[in-house]
């Protein structure tokens, strides 16, 4: 693993989780409110108040976010916005349609509309995440080319 890659990594993981935190707070949270998967109680059940969440907890999730998004754009290649674009849009198409509809089929945790609103935010966010992440890892090979 490289610098560039490590900082790209760092990088992606804070731009995805402010955006989904940008989105679940202007978006999201009253989307859900307005079409809730159970009752008031049981939906206290499965969530923690802000002044309850984990900090630890979401620095892991937010760096394996990152760095799975930064190693599969590397992997595919991508070193442009568009590029980024492209297959961030495509990898995150399979793997939140995975975890929604996968949450919707075996369990209570969301409303079919609730899958629907969170499958269309996470797909925007993990889209621009790697297309930011492209053309971070883009400016290494153009970096490596000027010096030759």
């Amino acid at each position: 693993m490289n610098r560039n890659f490590f900082v790209t990594g760092i990088i992606t993981s804070f731009v995805s989780l402010a955006l989904h935190a940008t989105v679940y707070f202007f978006f999201l949270k009253d989307f859900f409110a307005n079409h809730p998967a159970g009752s008031e109680e049981f939906l206290k059940q499965l969530h923690r108040p802000p002044d309850q969440l984990i900090a630890w907890a979401m620095a892991v999730t937010s760096l394996t976010m990152g760095y799975l998004i930064t190693t599969i754009i590397k992997w595919s290649g991508a070193r442009s916005f568009v590029s980024g674009l492209k297959n961030g849009f495509l990898i995150a198409l399979l793997f939140w349609g995975s975890v929604n509809f996968g949450l919707y089929a075996s369990s209570n945790f969301f409303s079919l509309a609730g899958v629907f609103a969170d499958y269309a935010c996470s797909v925007t966010v993990m889209t621009i995440s790697g297309a930011v992440a492209a053309c971070i890892l883009g400016r290494e090979k153009t970096n490596i080319h000027a010096e030759k």
